[in-house]
């Protein structure tokens, strides 16, 4: 065979240089034109006075700009600016055809100062903004304006945020550090952290923002023992373990179980941080732990995470699928109302809603369509199978669940075991008197 037949032979797509915010594909928004379609406030070109009750609202938008800006001047400087960078926008949105560029770039102006007055409101400063904006608005249509915020067919670019306000990078750490925390303990953006590697690019709108802030480990709750400390180093991936490339099958087919199952087996679960793919898995001798993020469960969450997963699912976009691979690990856990109630009691999962049904509900709804990074978890899966497969802890889990449900159990335990003692040794000495 000749060194050219030996060749490899490799097709090189050229990846696209630029970015654009695409729609979510009609595959994904079959019948559910409610999780991806705004009702209160349209930002961006796709469902600009698109419907009557989205057109109520420009006037209000018109005010802020005018209080944003300032000044005629300065509204003139900003259109300006955008306009420089016009086809950069269209490019955005696709071509945004049936608008001018001075339709566009006013509707560009517009939209980012009324998202810019929104996120102000929920910054630390922001108690008037956020009061003045209630009352304008009405309650309702506030607490419909979050949920349309967060839909990917309602973004514009941040970077055209950053040319109206003077520390925008202040502004959207706040505001992400609120709506993802709900506080202020956030004090640098995810993706300005300084980390090995090549620098990472600002992301493109706030719902890739927000996407992003919670994949990124920014608080963890540190466990500092030394116990935990050992238990660690204990259950780092050994060697050769890394070395080994599972097939496509093991990945795809990696056993896993439902909360109750895993407890039944002697695991124990606990809260890690916020960040969806700080999971970990630890064993050490019959003892087994599982840390799982700590999530704040609403009505909302169907609609926020049914858009992540669309974004990671859109067309141009280099992602491991984070989102997407923790809905489907989460899947795998909660199988019914009883395995909702444990990770509540646990504190991993922190619910507003009425019961257990409820939050049960959401997660069923969030669809994956099948799809997830099988990889991402893949250590932590056969970590616990390995540890379901072990007769020996498995056993022993068994022995304490049926045995040690309640405290009063290991008392009789223990008294009978005393009992016991006591009754051989009277028969001992009786048998074998002392002289």
């Amino acid at each position: 065979m000749s060194d050219r037949e030996e060749e490899t032979f490799i097709i090189d797509i050229p990846k696209s240089q630029r970015r654009m915010l695409h729609r979510v594909p009609v595959q994904l928004r079959r019948g559910k034109t409610h999780i991806y379609e705004p009702v209160v406030v349209s930002l961006g070109p796709y469902h600009h006075r698109r419907d009557p009750q989205l057109v109520l609202l420009e006037p209000f938008k018109d005010e802020l700009r005018d209080i944003i800006c300032g000044g005629a001047d300065r509204k003139s400087s900003l259109l300006s600016n955008i306009y420089e960078r016009i086809d950069e926008i269209r490019h955005f949105y696709g071509g945004a055809d049936g608008y001018t560029d001075e339709e566009l770039g006013e509707m560009m102006l517009r939209d980012a100062c009324f998202l810019i007055c929104y996120m102000h409101g929920l910054g630390m400063d922001g108690d008037i903004t956020n009061s003045r904006m209630h009352e304008r608005m009405g309650v309702s249509a506030m607490l419909f304006l979050s949920r349309d915020i967060c839909m990917l067919e309602n973004q514009i670019p941040l970077w055209i945020i950053s040319l109206i306000h003077p520390r925008h990078q202040l502004l959207l750490c706040q505001y992400l550090s609120y709506d993802f925390y709900g506080d202020y303990s956030m004090t640098q953006l995810p993706w300005t952290q300084e980390e090995e590697g090549e620098e990472e690019e600002e992301p493109l709108h706030l719902l890739e923002a927000w996407r992003r802030t919670s994949l990124r480990l920014v608080e963890t709750q540190q466990i500092s023992s030394l116990f935990w400390r050992l238990i660690k180093k204990y259950n780092q991936p050994r060697e050769s373990s890394n070395k080994l490339t599972p097939s496509l099958l093991q990945v795809v087919d990696s056993p896993f179980r439902s909360v109750s199952d895993l407890i039944a087996k002697g695991i124990h679960l606990r809260g890690s941080s916020r960040c969806l793919t700080d999971i970990s898995f630890f064993s050490f001798g019959l003892f087994a732990q599982l840390h799982l993020p700590v999530l704040f469960v609403s009505d909302d969450d169907i609609l926020i995470y049914s858009n992540f997963i669309a974004l990671e699912m859109s067309e141009g976009i280099d992602t491991d699928y984070g989102v997407t691979s923790f809905i489907n690990f989460m899947k795998t856990l909660i199988i019914n109302a009883k395995d909702v109630k444990v990770l509540r009691e646990k504190g991993i999962l922190i619910s507003v809603l009425a019961s257990d049904e409820d939050v049960l509900h959401i997660f069923k709804s969030i669809d994956t369509y099948g799809f997830s990074n099988f990889g991402l978890f893949y250590e932590v899966k056969m970590r616990i199978n390995e540890h379901c497969n072990s007769k020996t802890k498995t056993w022993m889990a068994d022995l304490i669940n049926t045995n040690f449900r309640s405290p009063w159990a290991a008392i009789a335990l223990a008294a009978a075991t005393f009992l016991l003692c006591l009754t051989f040794l009277q028969t001992y000495y009786t048998i074998n008197p002392r002289n």
